[in-house]
């Protein structure tokens, strides 16, 4: 579980509920959900650490194209280079680490 004072994102087994809003996703063992609160949207993350495929939705539980990526690590988001794109950044492999870019 992961809440601000307006969300509230559940992981419940396969099930992913955000502001009510349900996604159901590939059996497997997530992360808690983890909520971002960016230039004005929120994106709610969760990882399988089974799998290393990180999913990404909005606030309605609707995954973003392209995803899942594959990562080693929960993922973080930012806008890295403050040019109003959020980027992914996450542990890729042993020593490397990947970022992605969301248009």
């Amino acid at each position: 579980m992961d809440a601000t004072i307006k969300t509230l994102s559940l992981m419940n087994d396969n099930e992913l509920t955000i502001k009510g809003n349900k996604a159901s996703l590939d059996l497997g063992v997530y992360t808690k959900p983890r909520i971002f609160y960016i230039y004005d949207k929120i994106y709610v993350s969760v990882t399988d650490i089974q799998t290393q495929r990180a999913y990404l939705f909005d606030s309605s539980a609707v995954p973003f194209p392209n995803f899942p990526v594959y990562v080693a690590s929960p993922i973080d988001l930012s806008d890295i280079d403050n040019n109003r794109s959020i980027e992914i950044a996450a542990k890729f492999e042993e020593n490397s680490l990947i970022v992605h870019t969301i248009n």
